[in-house]
């Protein structure tokens, strides 16, 4: 195995971070596709072949080439173990490949992770917009009370509107290295997109708290003096475990008789009627079930109830909460819901704000959509492994006279190491 590693290190092409780069670039570009009505023209078996293919060089990296201490390997075999359960129990293989992709991700830069999803995904759907305006493919529309409502080449609208709410996301992250007031344009118009065209409000709300949270991260000094930005900024990481107990509460006690729940129905498309019928049909397991039949295309979720379960015309989990607990189980909700904000704890404890805050609006999104899990858009779950800019800012007392510093998440014995052998370096960000 050591000279295969050496081997591995005079091969620019092998080289694990290399080697992860290009498997979740084909990972990409295929679930990408498969995300657009060119999938009528993709063949299913290279879909399964690369995600086979995937599942396989990750396990290599990571047994072969990721030096692991004992409690890390005993953390990782314990969650590929609950994952591989729940996905042989529900039917959703896709987690497996997302499990192995973040922990693959150990030694590999976020950054350029980043760069390589909006470079794919951005041009899959600029190519898919362009041939379904030309006809080449099909521009699903849907004509609603409130006007026509466009997917321009993705299978569905809100599908097309995550694409560009998560892409909105990593956009941004990006930027913050050196932000200028100008960056705010593309996500602007991808905002009036979304709202003039696929017409989703969830998606439409998304996009203006992570507008404003980013606002809120980029100008924080400015605004030191507000003291609400300094309890945004330190308790941003208990966003998606506040968030997930408010839609299951919401939906398990939606009530057709009260006129408060009413009203968040409309407000949330019937999103609270819908959850509430999953819940009474399916229940939640402890490490998921089997399968569960949705029909989410353009039925009339108006008309989806009678009494109770009712005649079944839509039946969609929207909500990536209620998802997980309902197919995947309690268990790994628990594990998915907890982790993250620990992970994003750890994070601000070292006064990084930017990934936080930038989770916020995911775990909003995530409330009303069912991607989370989802690689093709939430590419930020890759981030729990990977090497992390990391962009300080104390808040407190000294709050105004603290400058941004870029650094980078290394083992602790390599930053020990280095802060042995030389001087610290900071860079400083206006």
């Amino acid at each position: 195995m050591q000279k295969i590693k050496k081997q591995v290190a005079n091969s620019r092409l092998l080289k694990p971070e290399n080697l992860y780069l290009i498997t979740l670039a084909a990972y990409l570009i295929s679930v990408t596709i498969q995300t657009t009505t060119f999938n009528a023209y993709y063949p299913q078996i290279v879909g399964s072949v690369i995600q086979l293919g995937t599942i396989a060089i990750m396990l290599v990296k990571i047994v072969g080439f990721d030096d692991l201490t004992s409690g890390q390997v005993i953390q990782q075999l314990s969650l590929l173990g609950l994952i591989v359960v729940v996905a042989l129990t529900s039917g959703a293989h896709y987690l497996m490949t997302t499990v192995l992709l973040a922990m693959g991700a150990r030694q590999v830069s976020f950054r350029q992770i980043l760069k390589l999803y909006l470079m794919i995904v951005g041009t899959i759907l600029l190519v898919a917009f362009i041939a379904a305006e030309l006809g080449l493919i099909a521009n699903i529309t849907f004509a609603t009370s409130d006007g026509v409502r466009q997917s321009f080449g993705v299978v569905y609208t809100t599908d097309f509107a995550a694409h560009i709410f998560y892409l909105s996301c990593a956009y941004l992250y990006l930027r913050a290295k050196a932000f200028r007031l100008i960056d705010l344009l593309p996500v602007g118009l991808a905002l009036m997109v979304i709202y003039l065209f696929t017409k989703t409000l969830t998606d439409v709300l998304a996009m203006l708290i992570l507008l404003g949270l980013y606002v809120i991260y980029i100008y924080r000094r400015q605004l030191n003096q507000r003291w609400f930005i300094a309890v945004i900024l330190r308790y941003a990481f208990l966003a998606m475990p506040i968030m997930s107990v408010v839609i299951v509460q919401l939906s398990a006690g939606f009530n057709y008789h009260e006129r408060i729940f009413l009203k968040l129905n409309t407000l949330f498309s019937s999103r609270l009627s819908l959850g509430n019928n999953a819940i009474l049909a399916y229940g939640f397991k402890l490490l998921g079930q089997s399968p569960i039949y949705v029909n989410g295309w353009g039925g009339s979720r108006v008309a989806t109830f009678k009494n109770g379960i009712g005649d079944l015309t839509y039946f969609y989990i929207d909500s990536s909460y209620l998802n997980m607990l309902i197919a995947y189980g309690v268990l790994l909700t628990l594990v998915i819901v907890i982790g993250t904000s620990f992970f994003l704890y750890q994070r601000s404890k070292a006064n990084d704000y930017l990934l936080p805050i930038i989770f916020v609006a995911i775990a909003f999104s995530s409330g009303f959509d069912q991607h989370l899990l989802e690689v093709t858009y939430n590419i930020f779950i890759l981030a729990f492994f990977a090497i992390l800019p990391r962009y300080q800012t104390q808040i407190g007392p000294a709050f105004e006279r603290q400058v941004v510093t870029q650094s980078t998440r290394t083992n602790v014995a390599t930053e020990q190491g280095k802060s042995q052998r030389q001087p610290n370096f900071r860079r400083h960000y206006e």
